[in-house]
């Protein structure tokens, strides 16, 4: 007999969710041998739904388990592979990349075979393009760690733990809550260090975004090309998430959409996911528990919720 767990331990129970499974009508089975697998919960009566929750289960891990092999292999590729700049005795000219000596391009040799990436400096540049597109380039200037002001314990919490999401991986990161009071600039600031890394960066504010991948929906090609850079991108900046006209809930087809992109990203764990919204997780799970969940068991940590207060309001104090 093995030891049963609830999939999602820290998720909050509602009321007429059972106390075992919390809601999801499935369990986790710990087995004497340390292997694990999951099976329905006594709770739930209908086996033919909790079969196809299963097999969606098990789908997920397999992809799971195949990104963490290509990830490890790419982790062990790149700690032993050099990559060197094309001439590394030339001298550098002021202003040029100490790296790549103002190539903009690495090589390396592996297995007798010439390779060549971008360099950081190159990642860089190309980040702050595409971020000039979306307006955020701007904001990357003005909206710094430095400038991030923290007179009181909460705002300096938030910024801790804005530090401390740098150096995680497999981590998502949320800021949530109180209007006006530096959920977006502390987002934009993390953008700013990845950017800095060489990491690229994509930024969307979700309901001008929302509305474009509804309309194009039924074009194919045109949705597939507005959508993979929201699935694929290392790390991708959603604000406003979620955010609708007061009172209005958001509709099935931005839930949909919604799915699909954190979905991916959710399965694909080196994926890089941060959320500002005026929600709370608890209010993503009541909208959708399906989205919610995936952010409640990612951003553990990570997971910052601003309660709505007069005095924490900045905008109003300007």
């Amino acid at each position: 007999m093995g030891i049963i767990k609830a999939i999602h331990p820290d998720k909050p129970i509602k009321e007429g969710d059972c106390p075992i499974c919390r809601g999801d009508k499935i369990v986790k089975v710990l087995m004497p041998d340390g292997k694990e697998h999951f099976d329905s919960c006594v709770c739930c009566k209908d086996k033919a739904i909790i079969q196809q929750i299963l097999k969606t289960v098990e789908r997920i891990q397999k992809l799971q388990k195949e990104n963490e092999v290509q990830q490890e292999s790419s982790e062990k590729e790149t700690e032993e592979v050099q990559w060197m700049a094309f001439h590394p005795n030339s001298p550098i000219k002021e202003g040029d990349c100490p790296i790549c000596r103002g190539k903009g391009m690495l090589r390396a040799f592996i297995h007798g075979c010439e390779y060549m990436k971008n360099c950081v400096c190159t990642e860089r540049q190309i980040a702050m393009e595409q971020l000039q597109k979306t307006g955020l380039a701007e904001s990357i200037k003005k909206y710094t760690f430095d400038s991030f002001q923290t007179p009181e314990e909460w705002q300096k919490r938030l910024k801790q733990k804005s530090l401390q999401f740098l150096e995680e991986k497999g981590k998502w990161f949320f800021a949530g809550g109180q209007v006006g009071c530096g959920k977006t600039h502390i987002c934009t600031a993390i953008c700013a260090e990845f950017i800095n890394r060489g990491i690229s960066v994509r930024y969307v504010i979700w309901p001008n975004e929302i509305v474009k991948l509804k309309a194009n929906k039924m074009e194919d090609e045109t949705y597939q090309r507005l959508i993979n850079p929201l699935l694929t991108a290392p790390v991708l900046y959603i604000d406003d998430f979620f955010k609708t006209e007061k009172g209005k809930h958001p509709s099935e087809a931005d839930i949909r959409t919604a799915f699909e992109i954190i979905n991916y990203r959710y399965v694909n764990r080196n994926r890089i996911t941060i959320f500002s919204t005026e929600k709370t997780v608890d209010e993503l799970i009541e909208i959708d528990e399906a989205i919610g969940s995936r952010i409640h068991e990612k951003t553990k940590g990570y997971r910052n919720v601003i309660l709505e207060e007069e005095n924490r309001n900045w905008r109003l104090k300007k």
